[in-house]
C-alpha cells in the first residue's frame, strides 16, 4: 500500500507546484496591469498644474477661478458718546486707532464676487457692498472706539476705566451712544488665479492695475429681499462665469464654492489674502423666504468672507450666491448655510440688459485650458499656442505662466499627428472616459483588454499543465508507469519492417489502422507488416494498467480514435488482438480459429 501511495504523492506535489507557479505568474501579471492602469493617472493628477484636470468638475473650477474676486468694502463710521459732561464724537484728532483715517473709523467688510460679463460687471451679495447698519455693525464700532473713549474719560478725571469696561458699557447701553455711518466704498481685487504670486509686501504696495474701485451699482436686491447685487468696476475684457439655471439643482447635489473666507487669512501677505479657497458643499434642501426669494440650503464649509462668492454646478456655471448662515452660538461657524438662487440674479441681469457673452479673454482661456486637459494627439502644442497668446495679449494674467511652462515641456515630446483608425474612419466620438497619459484609448476598452489578457494567460497555463499530464502514460496516477523507453520527437519511422517503440499517435488517415486509443499500451502505430518481416520487440510484452477495466470480455467496448467501438480478445500467445486479425501484432503468431459458439460484432 505504501509503494502505491508514494508515486501518487509525488505526482500530487508536482501538480501542486505547477499550479502554484501558474497562480504566482497570474498574480504578477495582475499587479503589473494594476500598475499600468492606475499609476499613470495618479501621477498625472498630482504633478500637473491645475490638479486632476481629467475630472471635468476640477477642470470647470480651474477655468472659473480667474473670474472670482475679493471685495473689500470700507464704511466710514463715527460714534457719538453721550457723557455727563456733554456729547463727544469719536474718533478725535488725537486718536491712536490704526483704522482712524481723516476723522472717521474705516470699518471694513470683506466678501467675494465673480465677473459675469467681460466688461467688469460683478455678481455678489448685496450685504457685501451695502453692509447693513445693524446691531452687529454697531458692536463692531463700539469695539474699535472703546480705547479712544476710555482715554477721553480718564483724561476728564474721576474713576479710571479700561477699554474693555467701556466696550461692555457701550454694548449694554449703560453708556449711551449713537453710531453714524457715511457712504460705503468697495474695492475689487483680482485673485492670484489671475495675477499669479505677488511681490507686494502689503496692501498699500499692490499694483493699481489689479484692483479697482466699484464705480456703479447697476442692480441690487436688499439683504432682506434676495440679497443680490450687480456692481461694476472699470476692468475691460475680463474673465467671466456663465449663470446657470438654479431650478435644476436637486437635493444631494454637490456644488463647489470659490471665495475668500476670513478664517483663511492666516497672514497679511497680499499673495495669501488674494488666494481663493475652493470648497465642496452638499445641497440639503430647496426652500424660500417669506418674501418668496428662492433659497438653496447647503451643508459644508461655508464661512464669513465667502459671502457673494459663486456656487458652481458640475459644468462650472453659477447656480447660487453665498448669502447667509444660521449659527447656534455667536462667533461660531455657520452650521446651516443658504445660497441665493442664480435665477434671481438672472432676473436682475435681464432687467439691466447685461450681455453675458464670454469676451475674447474668456474664450481663449477656456479653449486653451480645454486643449491643455485633452488627451488627443497634439493637444499640448495647441495649449502652448493658446497660453502664449494669452501671455502676450494679457500681461497682467501672470497666472498663465505655470500652465504655459508645463505645456511647453510636454509639447517637446508629443507626436504631432494622430493615426487615423482604418476600421472605423467615421466613428463617432465616444463618451467613455479616457485614462490621462494613455492617449485616446478608452478606459473601458483598456479594462476589457486587461481582463482578456489575464483569461488568455490562464487558459494557456491550464493547457500547458494538461498537455504535460497527457504525455505521461495513462494510469500513471495510480503508480503504474509505462515500461517502454521514451522516444525523442522526430524519431524516424521503422525501417525494414522493424517497429519503433510504442508512442501515442492518433491517426486520421483512412488507410491507417485503427489503434482505438491503445498505442500507449503496445498497439501498433503503423500498418501491420507481413509475418516474415515482423521482428520481436526488444521489450517484454506489456501488462495493462490496473486502473483499466479488463478487456477479456467480448462485450466490453473500447473507444477508439476513429470514434467507433470494437472488441479485443486474448490470443493463446497472451497478446490482445482484434477478432479479425490474421497475425498477432506483437509476436506474429498466426491467428487461432475463432470459437465456434461465439459471435463477434464488428
Amino acid at each position: 500500500m505504501k509503494k502505491s501511495m508514494a508515486p501518487n504523492s509525488s505526482l500530487y506535489n508536482e501538480s501542486m507546484r505547477h499550479w502554484s507557479s501558474a497562480l504566482m505568474v497570474l498574480g504578477i501579471i495582475c499587479c503589473l496591469l494594476a500598475t499600468v492602469f492606475v499609476n499613470p493617472a495618479t501621477t498625472y493628477a498630482d504633478s500637473i498644474p491645475g490638479g486632476n484636470i481629467s475630472d471635468p468638475v476640477v477642470r470647470a473650477v480651474d477655468i472659473a477661478k480667474p473670474s472670482v474676486v475679493r471685495i473689500i468694502t470700507t464704511l466710514p463710521s463715527h460714534l457719538i458718546v453721550h457723557l455727563p459732561q456733554g456729547d463727544a464724537t469719536f474718533p478725535q484728532q488725537d486718536s491712536t486707532s490704526q483704522v482712524a483715517v481723516d476723522g472717521a473709523y474705516m470699518l471694513q467688510v470683506s466678501g467675494s464676487g465673480a465677473f459675469i460679463t467681460s466688461q467688469g460687471d460683478i455678481l455678489t451679495a448685496d450685504h457685501v457692498v451695502n453692509p447693513p447698519k445693524d446691531q452687529e455693525m454697531t458692536q463692531f464700532l463700539d469695539k474699535v472706539a472703546a480705547p479712544d473713549v476710555a482715554k477721553y474719560m480718564n483724561g476728564k478725571g474721576g474713576n479710571q476705566v479700561t477699554a474693555d469696561q467701556v466696550e461692555q458699557q457701550l454694548d449694554s447701553g449703560q453708556l449711551r451712544s449713537t453710531p453714524s455711518f457715511d457712504q460705503a466704498t468697495s474695492e475689487v481685487l483680482l485673485s492670484t488665479d489671475y495675477t499669479g504670486p505677488l511681490d507686494a509686501a502689503s496692501f498699500r504696495d499692490i499694483p493699481a492695475n489689479i484692483h479697482k474701485t466699484v464705480d456703479k451699482i447697476k442692480a441690487q436686491s436688499a439683504v432682506d429681499q434676495k440679497d443680490i447685487a450687480i456692481v461694476h468696476a472699470p476692468f475691460t475684457d475680463t474673465p467671466s462665469i456663465q449663470l446657470g439655471d438654479s431650478s435644476t439643482v436637486q437635493t444631494q447635489d454637490v456644488l463647489t464654492i470659490i471665495g475668500f473666507p476670513g478664517n483663511g487669512d492666516v497672514s497679511n501677505k497680499p499673495t495669501d489674502l488674494l488666494t481663493s479657497s475652493v470648497n465642496k458643499i452638499n445641497v440639503s434642501s430647496i426652500k424660500s423666504t417669506d418674501t418668496g426669494a428662492p433659497l438653496i440650503q447647503v451643508g459644508g464649509n461655508v464661512e464669513q468672507g465667502d459671502s457673494g462668492g459663486p456656487a458652481l454646478d458640475s459644468n462650472g456655471n453659477v447656480v447660487g450666491i453665498v448669502s447667509f448662515g444660521i449659527v447656534s452660538n455667536p462667533g461660531a461657524p455657520a452650521g446651516t448655510s443658504f445660497l441665493q438662487a442664480s435665477n434671481s440674479a438672472r432676473d436682475l441681469v435681464k432687467s439691466v440688459g447685461l450681455d453675458t457673452t464670454p469676451g475674447t479673454f474668456q474664450k481663449l482661456w477656456s479653449q486653451s485650458f480645454t486643449s491643455y486637459a485633452a488627451t488627443t494627439a497634439g493637444h499640448w502644442s495647441q495649449a502652448q499656442k493658446g497660453f502664449e497668446q494669452l501671455s502676450t495679449n494679457y500681461p497682467d494674467f501672470k497666472a498663465v505662466t505655470r500652465y504655459l511652462d508645463y505645456a511647453q515641456t510636454q509639447a517637446k515630446n508629443e507626436p504631432k499627428t494622430q493615426p487615423t483608425p482604418k476600421a472605423t474612419p467615421t466613428a463617432k466620438p465616444s463618451n467613455v472616459p479616457s485614462i490621462p497619459g494613455l492617449g485616446q484609448v478608452p478606459a473601458l476598452a483598456l479594462t476589457i483588454g486587461s481582463v482578456a489578457v489575464v483569461l488568455l494567460l490562464a487558459i494557456v497555463l491550464f493547457g500547458a499543465v494538461a498537455r504535460r499530464n497527457k504525455k505521461k502514460p495513462a494510469g500513471a496516477d495510480k503508480g503504474q508507469m509505462a515500461q517502454q523507453p521514451p522516444v525523442p520527437q522526430g524519431s524516424p519511422l521503422p525501417q525494414n519492417g522493424q517497429m519503433r517503440p510504442a508512442t501515442p499517435m492518433p491517426s486520421n488517415s483512412a488507410n491507417a489502422p485503427m489503434n482505438h486509443g491503445m498505442a500507449a499500451f503496445g498497439a501498433p502505430a503503423q500498418p501491420t507488416p507481413p509475418p516474415a518481416q515482423v521482428v520481436q520487440p526488444s521489450q517484454p510484452s506489456q501488462t495493462l494498467p490496473r486502473t483499466m477495466p479488463p478487456v477479456s470480455s467480448p462485450n466490453m467496448p473500447m473507444n477508439g480514435n476513429s470514434g467507433t467501438f470494437t472488441t479485443l480478445r486474448v490470443w493463446p500467445c497472451g497478446h490482445m488482438n482484434r477478432p479479425n486479425a490474421r497475425f498477432c501484432s506483437i509476436c506474429g503468431e498466426a491467428a487461432p480459429p475463432p470459437p465456434p459458439s461465439r459471435r463477434v460484432e464488428q
